[in-house]
This record gives C-alpha cells, structure tokens and sequence, in this order.
C-alpha cells in the first residue's frame, strides 16, 4: 500500500521531478563554463609561438624528426644542377578554404603511385600500385584516449600500409620503380604525393579530397618527410603541387633530390597550388623528398599542416635534329698560328699572352687555395655542356638563314632583324645550357645561343636568350649576352682543330681559355661587364667573374708524372694565356670545349680521347692547380 501511495504521489507531482533535473543540469553546465578557456590573446599566441613548451600547446623545433640532407650549395658534381633554381606558383581554381581544411579519419592508398605523363600526346605510362589494406578499426581504449587529449576532435587511428613504411603493398619495393625506367626520355612522370614513404610514419597520412588530382592527397600534420625513390628521364624541373593549413604562419616545405636540398617554399595558398623549381639532371634513379620543417598547434585555436598533391618530374624536350652529313676530314696539322687572328681581332684580352711578372690581385692566395682543393673537380665540358662552334668556313651562300625567336622576357630582342646562318645537320650538345656559337662573314657578325632548340617539324630553331658581337670587335656582346659575363660565346673555347695541332706540336694554343666555377660572386671586373655569380660552393670570399688565373709559367709541364698529351696543351696554354672565369657552374673549374661530330654519350670524340681526354667532364687532376696565381684587373663592378 506504501508503495502504491508513493507512485501516487509522483504521479500527481511530474513538474517536481523535472525541475530538479533541469537545475542538475543547470549546475553541471554552470561548472562546465567556469573551467572552459576562453580565446587566447594576440599576445598570448605571439608569446605561444615563441616557446618550445606550454600547457595546451605544442610546437616543434624545424629539424625534429627530419632526415639527414645535403648541403644546400650545389656539389661539385656535373649531373645535378640548379643554376637557375626559381620558385613558381601558378594560378589554380579555387575550390574553397573549407574543403581545403577538411581532414577526414580514413586513408586510402589503392591507386597509382608513379605516372607517366608525355610531353607529347604521343606517349604515356601509368605506373600501378595494388590496393592498401583497409585501416585497422579503433580499439575502445584508443578512442577513451583520444577523447581526453583531444575532446573536440574525432578520434581516429590510421593503421600504417607497406606503402607508408616505404614498401610495395605485396611486400615488394622494384615494381614501381622497374617500370619508371621504361619511361622514355621526353616523358613527365607523376608522383603522387600519398604513395611516398612518410617519415616518421604516424606524422603524415593520405585522405580524400576531391580537389585533389585522383581525389586523394597526403596530410603531414607534424614535422616529417615524404620520400620515394624512383628512375626518371632527363628532367628540367619539379612541379608540387600543395597547400597549407595557415596558423600563425604559413607551413615551410623543403624539396630535396637526392639528400641535396634544392629550394624551400612558403606555402601560403589555402588551395592547391603548383610550385615550379627548376633543377636540371640527366636520366637515372633518384630519391625525391618533401619536407615539413615548420609545425605548430594549439588545441581548439588552430593547427599548421602541409598538404601534398602530387610531383611532377618534367622530362627535358627531346631534339630530333636531322641526320648529321657524313664526318668532315680530319683537321690538316699545323701548329698554332702566331699571327693576326681572322675574328675577334680587337679582342686583346683574348689574344694577347700574360706580361712577364704580371700584378697578382690582392686575394690570389685565397682563390688559389679554393681553385685547387683536393677534393674539388676541375673538368673538360667535352659533350653535355660543351659548345657548338660554327666557324666562318662552313657559312656559305647556300647555307639556310633562320629568324630565332628567344623566349626570356629579359629585354628587346638581341638578334632584332638579323637572322642567323644555321647549316643543315647541326647539333645541340645535350645538357641544359645547349649553347651554340656562329660567326657569320656574310653579315661580319658573331652570334651565341643559349639553351638553342631545333624543331625538325617546322624547320625552325629558337632560343632562350642569345649575344650579338662584330665579327672583327672585341669579342664582347654588344646586344643581349650569351654568356652570364657579356663574353661572346665563341671566344675561349677550344676547338677540334687547334686541339690536335698543339697536341701534334707538343704545345699550347693561342688564345686564352674561358670556365665555369661554383665559387664565382656577384661581382665583376673587366673584361666582363656582367656576372651571374651566386657562390654556390659558399666559400668566405667568392671570385668575381672576369678574373683572369695563370699556371706557373716556370713549371716543366712536360716534366709532370703521368700527365696526359691533352692536359699538357691546356697546362701550356694557362701558362701563356692563362684563363677567365665567365660563368657559375656546378664544378670548382670546368673548361669550354667545341662540340666535335663523333661525340656520344659514351665518348666524346676520337680527338679527345687521342690525346687522353676519355670521357665528357674528364677530370684534368695532372695539372698542378696549386701553383694557379690571379692576375690583377684595373676595373670592375656589381651585378645588379
């Protein structure tokens, strides 16, 4: 009967009971709100991205967790270069800074890893991975631990697939890469970004994303690197394709090829954007990384990512050029001429021997010792960067004249109405810089091109930039420049013919010689009138281009140990004429040489290696650098 009076009694009071457990409520919301933070301050963040350790808060120090890399100077090595190197973000279409913040649990990596892209819509190769497995699910004692550190945010563990730990799904690692080395030259390739190995594994992670290129993209959420190693042609640039989660700051990312870093970027677009970096290497198996050096996170304020879409290798253009004519006959042997030479004859800074006891510049024994370092390369350019030479002889009547168009918007055309006397058959040598020097009679001019292209289709050659000098001046560019010193291309180069016939007469030859160097400066001094240099190799005080070095004239070269016929011409020229420093360059010293017909990839030319010169970049170490001096110049400037 108690019982019943009691359910009674509630049932007659309902509002009772309901109020008491709207004012239990009401205390716990109250409580709730008296321990919920409020927004911090401008200065309380300031003061937040400042410290390595506060409550809430968590940033990271640049290198945590980040591979080893190589220098950021180039190295003095002739396969990669980065002369150039420049960041280039192109426009894309927006899609909206939601979808770009979207962070969704699951991962997917069933796609493929490696594209081939054509550069001509005459060929293409995709490269497949098999599918990941699926996640693993979330155990109850993960998500109890992610609802105490992360209580706004939906927990969720991503279980690491082979290809995040740096492996093939089905436990292989050459699938992938055995098919990027069909890739034929002339042909992009694709990388994307969520088949690159993420270290450390659990900073980085892919999810969906229909912006992004298969609807899938890599998230790296803390400091971390997304690696992949893979066979690629001849490239010209890399293209990634990122945006950023901004939080006080814009997300730093670090590209490297090969553990040799070639550019960090901002990345401060909030939509997929690409990022352009030009970097130049010849085909072969190199190790692609991105790095995120730059997190920083503040629970429920905001959060710093890097999100990576894909990486686009492309492939340097394939020239075709017509079928060379047969060889010419071999050069007649003559030693080299003393007389009045038949171009550049106003050019005395070529042309004219060093003075006996020259003046030596008051940092000579400081260049001397980084010209000769024991572990630096001082090369001959005999075929990838060597230069095409065309001499007044082979300019005929008959020869077919070409309008070239240059590319670089760096001033009114060099060439302007003049076209340029091109042979049939001419060939561009294969590196980057694919230079090609003319002299003219008809015109009485002397033309160089830089990174020259021929079109077999259209009969049409162009340029990206080229020099105009007289034929019989002073062997300076007066319009344009085809050298980064407004040297004319064709002078200091040596050639075939003089080559065989200071071998033939056991001497030099008889004009100065031009290089390149990585530890080349900003400024210039006469007879340059420009410079290009950027100290690559990072010494404390870099050369200047246009400075002129000499080998020892009292050194018995014919005297020296195992030195070669070809290394003794050179050796006997630096001591009558020495050299000038015209160009920056990925080695300490490499040497301008002419482009011979029988060059190849394997040799560069009969005479070349007749004379012991075996292969292109052929290191000239016989030649005792330490004892170069540099001569002295009465004037000079800045490049601006």
């Amino acid at each position: 009967k108690a019982d019943k009076a009691d359910k009674a009694k509630r049932a007659e009071s309902p509002s009772a009971t309901s109020t008491h457990r709207r004012s239990a409520a009401a205390a716990r919301a109250s409580k709730t709100n008296e321990s919920e933070p409020s927004a911090p301050s401008v200065a309380e963040l300031a003061d937040a991205s400042t410290t390595s350790r506060q409550p809430s808060v968590k940033t990271t120090d640049q290198n945590d967790d980040l591979p080893a890399s190589g220098s950021a100077a180039q190295q003095a090595t002739p396969g990669l270069s980065a002369q150039s190197a420049s960041v280039t973000p192109l426009a894309v279409e927006s899609t909206g800074p939601a979808e770009s913040l979207t962070e969704p649990a699951s991962i997917s990596t069933s796609r493929s890893s490696v594209v081939a892209v054509p550069a001509k819509p005459t060929a293409s190769a995709t490269l497949a991975t098999p599918a990941a497995p699926s996640p693993a699910p979330q155990s109850p004692f993960l998500k109890f631990l992610a609802s105490i550190f992360w209580p706004n945010r939906t927990a969720s563990v991503v279980t690491p697939t082979a290809a995040a730990k740096g492996q093939d799904v089905d436990g292989s690692t050459g699938d992938a890469m055995a098919n990027a080395a069909t890739t034929p030259p002339g042909t992009d390739v694709v990388i994307e970004a969520e088949s690159m190995a993420v270290s450390p594994w659990r900073n980085g992670r892919s999810y969906s994303d229909g912006a992004a290129s298969d609807g899938t993209a890599l998230l790296l959420s803390k400091n971390s690197s997304a690696s992949t190693q893979v066979s690629l042609p001849e490239f010209t640039s890399l293209v990634i394709r990122a945006k950023g989660d901004q939080f006080f700051g814009a997300p730093n990312m670090t590209v490297s090829v090969d553990g040799k870093r070639i550019s960090t970027i901002s990345v401060s677009s909030t939509e997929w954007t690409d990022y352009t970096i030009a970097v130049a290497a010849p085909a072969g198996e190199y190790t692609v990384s991105i790095a995120f050096t730059n997190d920083f996170y503040w629970r429920k304020w905001g959060d710093r990512n890097l999100r990576l879409d894909a990486v686009t290798v492309v492939a340097a253009a394939v020239i075709e050029p017509p079928p060379p004519p047969p060889p010419p006959p071999p050069p007649p042997v003559e030693p080299p001429s003393t007389g009045t030479p038949d171009f550049f004859q106003a050019a005395d800074w070529l042309w004219k021997p060093i003075v006996s006891n020259p003046e030596l510049a008051e940092n000579s024994a400081t260049w001397v010792s980084y010209l000769s370092e024991p572990d630096a390369a001082r090369v001959a350019n005999l075929y990838r960067y060597a230069v095409q030479l065309v001499s007044k002889t082979e300019i005929t009547s008959s020869t077919p004249r070409y309008d070239v168009a240059l590319s670089k918007p760096w001033g009114s055309d060099p060439f302007g109405n003049l076209t340029v006397p091109i042979p049939v058959g001419t060939s561009v040598p294969r590196g980057s810089d694919g230079q090609i020097a003319i002299l003219d009679p008809t015109t009485g001019t002397a033309f160089g091109i830089w990174q020259a292209r021929y079109d077999s289709v259209n009969d049409t050659w162009s340029g990206s930039w080229g020099g105009v000098s007289t034929l019989d001046g002073d062997g300076i560019d007066e319009s344009g420049g085809a050298t980064a010193t407004g040297l004319a291309r064709y002078a200091g180069v040596v050639t075939a013919a003089e080559f065989s016939a200071a071998v033939e007469a056991n001497t030099g030859i008889n004009h100065a010689l031009v290089f390149s160097t990585d530890i080349a400066g900003p400024d210039f001094v006469g007879p340059a009138v420009n410079s290009d240099g950027q100290n690559s190799a990072g010494v404390a005080v870099p050369i200047p281009e246009g400075y002129r070095v000499q080998l020892d004239p009292s050194i018995d070269v014919d005297a020296i140990p195992g030195i070669t016929d070809g290394e003794k011409v050179i050796a006997k020229t630096l001591q009558t004429y020495g050299a000038y420093a015209v160009d920056q360059g990925g080695a300490r010293m490499a040497f301008s040489f002419e482009l011979v017909d029988d060059a190849t990839p394997r040799t560069p030319g009969a005479v070349w290696t007749d004379a012991g010169f075996a292969w292109d970049y052929y290191g000239m170490d016989n030649i005792p650098w330490s004892q170069l001096r540099v001569i002295a110049s009465p004037d000079g400037g800045t490049a601006i």
